[in-house]
């Protein structure tokens, strides 16, 4: 139990830090794309807008409160004109009228034509084409501007930030598994420490009540041999009784909650063992004036702890029997699903507050009070606890589910 809340914990958190971790680096990563492009298109207007070529002077409105804003439209400094390569290249009615490649050095003219007559029948606009980026106007003239920036680089450097924080986020990630693994063992030290106290008292307490327990039961009994039966000697006979069960069934819930040694493990008939173990129930059902039946396919067997398994099956058949109104029905049934054992224990009963369903796993919960009190129902309010500890110790899960007036059923998966 400590080692799977362990498990959610790191889990939680693992995915918390990794998830803020991974929408950090996409985020930086987008903003970069959308700040370069955004610089390569303010860099495009402003040729366009200048006759087709880049100044070389600005004015103060390209400042440095520009520069340091992501998001900014004009993020140009006195270096851009001596970093930027770009082309450009003019047309009217399919002719060009001016190409200028002095500032690529490695596009000539011919290049530069070919270019600008793949995006001459598109659209004007911005868009991309191979490795450049191209802002093409047309005048009311008639006369078409296609301006074209090399981003070779640009590509190159957002892909380098993009690897280098994929690297980084991986180390990241990695140290963070260690450090979550780490603090979730100091964290969960105090609760450990609380169950292995816990475990430790009633262990404890369970010991040093048998004593008393069996004075009280051999007084009663040298009483009843001196003096008689008596209502008060018989009560007092039957509460040790009880009291001695319940202190074993304590004992027991702890000792579930233990480590399971795989020695105790090994693969039986699961069919048999539920058939042998609730064929022990008939008569308790028939005396009770309640309909029981059961049922298991032939050799279905399971890898498991086989007096775990029919203490479990025995557990579902008692409450069953016990819970269910008179002339009431109960089922209880054992089925293959995929690659798991099911057992279902459904039973006719009053009516259940489908809110305090979950409650029933609770120790000592009684779903209704009245029958907490109920001599014939008997029981000490944690059968369904130790049923739920046998599960979760074979890595199984149970379920509970009410048809409101209708029933109740237990639904087990193994």
């Amino acid at each position: 139990m400590l080692k799977k809340l362990q498990r959610r914990f790191m889990a939680i958190a693992l995915f918390a830090l990794a998830s803020l971790t991974i929408v950090q680096t996409i985020g930086v990563n987008l903003i970069n794309v959308y700040q370069r492009d955004s610089d390569i298109r303010s860099v495009l207007k402003i040729i366009s807008a200048n006759k087709g070529v880049l100044p070389n002077k600005f004015d103060d409105e390209y400042d440095i409160g520009a520069l340091l804003n992501p998001f900014g439209e004009y993020r140009i400094n006195i270096e851009t004109p001596y970093s930027t390569r770009y082309f450009v290249v003019e047309m009217m009615d399919n002719v060009v009228t001016k190409i200028s490649t002095e500032n690529a050095e490695d596009v000539d003219d011919k290049t530069a034509f070919n270019y600008a007559s793949q995006i001459y029948n598109s659209e004007p606009g911005y868009g991309m084409v191979d490795f450049y980026r191209y802002y093409y106007t047309e005048n009311p003239g008639g006369k078409s501007m296609m301006v074209f920036i090399d981003m070779t680089r640009d590509i190159a450097q957002v892909a380098a930030l993009a690897t280098i924080s994929v690297f980084v986020n991986i180390i990241t990630i990695t140290v963070l598994v260690l450090l979550v693994y780490w603090l979730s063992k100091k964290a969960m030290k105090p609760v450990a420490d609380s169950m292995e106290k816990q475990k430790q008292f009633i262990t404890d307490a369970s010991h040093e009540l048998k004593t008393p327990l069996a004075i009280i039961s051999a007084n009663a009994e040298v009483l009843e041999m001196c003096d008689g039966e008596n209502e008060w000697l018989t009560s007092i006979k039957n509460q040790t009784t009880r009291m001695n069960h319940l202190v074993k069934k304590l004992v027991e819930l702890t000792k579930l909650n233990e480590v399971q040694d795989d020695e105790s493990r090994n693969t039986f008939n699961i069919s048999e063992a539920l058939l042998e173990t609730a064929a022990n129930f008939e008569t308790s059902a028939a005396v009770a004036n309640k309909n029981f039946s059961y049922s298991a396919p032939d050799n279905l067997y399971y890898y498991g702890n086989e007096a775990e398994i029919r203490q479990l099956i025995t557990i579902l058949c008692d409450n069953a029997i016990k819970y269910t109104d008179e002339c009431g029905h109960i089922k209880l049934s054992l089925y293959k699903s995929g690659k798991s054992v099911i057992i279902e224990s459904f039973n006719t009963c009053e009516y259940v507050d489908p809110d305090k369903v979950s409650r029933l796993f609770d120790r000592f919960y009684r779903g209704d009070a009245s029958r907490a009190r109920d001599e014939k129902v008997g029981g000490y309010g944690i059968g369904l606890s130790i049923a739920q500890a046998i599960v979760q110790r074979h890595k199984g899960k149970i379920k509970v589910f009410t048809t409101g007036t209708t029933g109740i059923t237990f639904k087990i998966t193994l």
